[in-house]
């Protein structure tokens, strides 16, 4: 666990009792700190107190957990932060404040592939020579990592991001922005701002990886001024960058156009050459050679949720998807395959599936399931897609056993939140693989 030893004796409220703030609350009480917790949801914790027993005259410092909407000030105790002037920080703050001089922030943020590069950069770093420690949005609270790791990996998202007062990463990367969590932020233009944060305070020594593949990073790369930029893409080779041509991962760093590998099948997509070429371009500024990366890479297996194969029946692919939470994210596995029987819905985000209509031919019959179900059924009648209405996901997944023919993939994508029927995209995910490991094969 992240040593806090500055705040010893301090006094310190922490907003949000899930498990990023109850990690915050774990790291201070472990130093010594007098430590309030305010979440009415967790009035039996020791720490919690009601917000009116707190002495905001007194406090040293306001921890805000990522779910805390700091835009609008609609939350109480962010108010009285602000009328008492007390400091609003977050674990990602505190992380910077206290890791070793030695340690090495990597950041990765973009609205989708941030979980594979994250874990990607993660497995090419931590080998023999290095020790990598994995957290952030990627499920591990950063306070809750081991101390003196030489690199922290860590998957920031926009919320995240937006609460951040103390910047300024070792390697920063960007990997794409299409419009997700518009109400958060307060439409697009938040939403970028929060993304672009994670190149706030840039160092001389720094390192800022962004994708040249959508016109928002393209527009950032030109407005943030930045010292050391690698650009990547997944489609093309930029100029002095790093991208593909063909099936080979290119390094035109100082032009010269560098062979670094074949596409790797299991990472195969546009999206995950992007990957592909974001980690690299992190892993060759933090000290690791071509030869490593390349047989580090060809031993990754993937990501769990994230087009996952779950299982072969009678010649039909079982994917599991349940992680691309938006119609962007969806995007990428209906682009790689074909004969669809897609298992869609739950509870809908700002962006809708309309940008998904290109891609309807590919799609045989689709399941729909959650509160989304009614309005996507209109869509996608309305474009002549053979759907049905069945709310849940085990229906669905009968029903798709059912339809499907040999040759043709099952995929849960659902392009929607969890939040409706699940705990979470990985309660989703692991639901479907239960379901379609029970089937009869």
């Amino acid at each position: 666990m992240i040593s806090l030893n500055y705040y010893r004796n301090k006094y310190i409220a922490v907003v949000g009792g899930g498990a990023t703030g109850l990690s915050v609350v774990n790291a201070l009480k472990n130093v010594g700190a007098d430590v309030v917790l305010l979440d009415d949801k967790v009035i039996n914790h020791e720490c919690y107190k009601n917000i009116d027993e707190v002495n905001w005259n007194l406090l040293d410092a306001v921890v805000v957990s990522p779910g805390i909407h700091l835009l609008w000030d609609t939350n109480e105790a962010v108010q009285r932060a602000h009328k008492f002037s007390v400091p609003i920080i977050t674990d990602i703050d505190m992380l910077q404040q206290h890791i070793s001089e030695s340690s090495k922030i990597i950041a990765i943020t973009g609205t989708n592939g941030k979980s594979t590069t994250t874990a990607l950069i993660h497995h090419i770093l931590n080998f023999g020579k290095y020790h990598a420690e994995i957290g952030g949005n990627f499920g591990t609270p950063v306070l809750n990592l081991k101390d003196n790791s030489d690199f922290y990996v860590l998957e920031l998202s926009s919320y995240q991001l937006e609460g951040c007062n103390i910047l300024g990463f070792d390697t920063a990367i960007l990997l794409n922005i299409t419009p997700d969590h518009l109400t958060r932020h307060g439409g697009m233009a938040g939403y970028i701002s929060a993304k672009q944060k994670i190149f706030a305070n840039s160092r001389p020594n720094s390192v800022s990886v962004i994708s040249v593949d959508d016109e928002y990073c393209a527009h950032l790369m030109d407005l943030v001024k930045l010292p050391n930029v690698i650009k990547i893409s997944g489609l093309i080779v930029p100029k002095g960058g790093i991208g593909w041509e063909s099936n080979q991962l290119i390094d035109d760093r100082n032009f010269k156009h560098e062979i670094i590998c074949e596409n790797y099948p299991k990472l195969d997509g546009p999206h995950n050459r992007q990957n592909i070429a974001a980690t690299y371009a992190a892993s060759v500024a933090n000290g690791i050679d071509k030869d490593t990366f390349v047989k580090r890479l060809f031993n990754f297996n993937g990501l769990e949720h994230r087009q996952e194969l779950v299982k072969i029946i009678d010649e039909v692919q079982y994917v599991n998807d349940s992680k691309a939470t938006n119609a962007d994210s969806v995007k990428q596995a209906l682009v790689r395959y074909d004969n669809i029987v897609w298992i869609l819905g739950g509870r809908p985000k700002e962006d809708g599936i309309e940008s998904l209509v290109p891609y309807f031919p590919k799609i045989k019959s689709a399941f729909l399931i959650g509160e989304a179900a009614e309005d996507w059924h209109q869509l996608l009648s309305a474009h002549n897609v053979k759907n049905e209405i069945v709310y849940t996901l085990d229906s669905a997944v009968q029903k798709s056993y059912e339809a499907a023919e040999k040759g043709d993939i099952v995929l849960l994508s659902p392009a929607c939140a969890s939040f409706d029927q699940f705990k979470s995209f990985e309660d989703r995910g692991e639901k479907f693989k239960k379901m379609v490991e029970s089937l009869p094969c």
